[in-house]
């Protein structure tokens, strides 16, 4: 089984879509689509020194409206963002056992010039999927010819990328046209994602839906393979 999943690149996404990347084989970043202010494309939380979400958001320009031709936004007062989001990032963290291990990558990787949101946000979750050792291959959905349609745009990229299964995410009941699937030999499966529940600073536990680099910071990057890649066959 060549088990592909298809998903927007969000900002520092949570545990939820690097878990639907370690439960495939390929997993193709959907560029070509409309920008949404209701998604998490250019924001992401973290724990904050209060003990509550912290939301960190890329700024950006109102045109156009693509999210593969979105531009970050330098121009005052948002020429900041970078370095206040990597002083939060160090005062929250600073003391975590992986901080040390993991920061660097990221501060590296921040401080380089990414004009669109779509390269920052889809190097950082190269980074984070390098760091984790995942063993698939990445694609952006603009490297093939795709149909129109929703459900076949979908199928196109799993036959383009030579998959046998397409992984969807629960919402995806609502709306697949599963028998397209079904019509070129490809098995549709719905994600079965349980969030982790994992121990942060004074043994508390993490609050949930958090960016995955809260988990990061605080436990192995083997040991959080492990747990993503659980029953990558049985998904």
């Amino acid at each position: 089984m060549n088990i592909v999943a298809i998903h927007q690149p969000n900002f520092m996404p949570w545990i939820g879509l690097i878990h639907k990347a370690f439960q495939s084989d390929i997993f193709i970043y959907l560029t070509d689509v409309k920008f949404s202010s209701s998604n998490f494309q250019n924001k992401t939380f973290i724990h904050g020194s209060n003990g509550k979400e912290l939301r960190l958001t890329v700024p950006i320009q109102k045109k156009p409206d693509q999210l593969n031709e979105k531009l970050i936004s330098y121009h005052p007062p948002n020429d900041k963002w970078k370095r206040k989001q990597l002083k939060q990032i160090s005062e929250i963290y600073g003391k975590a056992p992986y901080f040390q291990e993991f920061y660097p990558l990221l501060a590296e990787e921040y401080q380089k010039n990414h004009l669109l949101l779509i390269d920052l946000n889809i190097k950082l979750i190269d980074l984070i999927l390098k760091y984790l050792k995942y063993n698939g291959r990445t694609y952006r959905s603009t490297d093939f010819d795709t149909s129109s349609g929703k459900t076949e745009r979908l199928v196109s990229l799993v036959k383009q990328t030579g998959g046998s299964c397409y992984l969807s995410g629960k919402s995806g009941k609502q709306y697949l046209l599963e028998d397209l699937f079904q019509q070129e030999g490809i098995e549709v499966v719905y994600q079965d994602f349980i969030h982790p529940v994992y121990e942060v600073k004074h043994d508390k536990e993490c609050i949930k839906n958090l960016s995955i680099i809260d988990w990061i910071m605080y436990y192995p990057p083997d040991h959080i393979k492990t747990i993503l890649s659980i029953d990558k066959l049985n998904v």
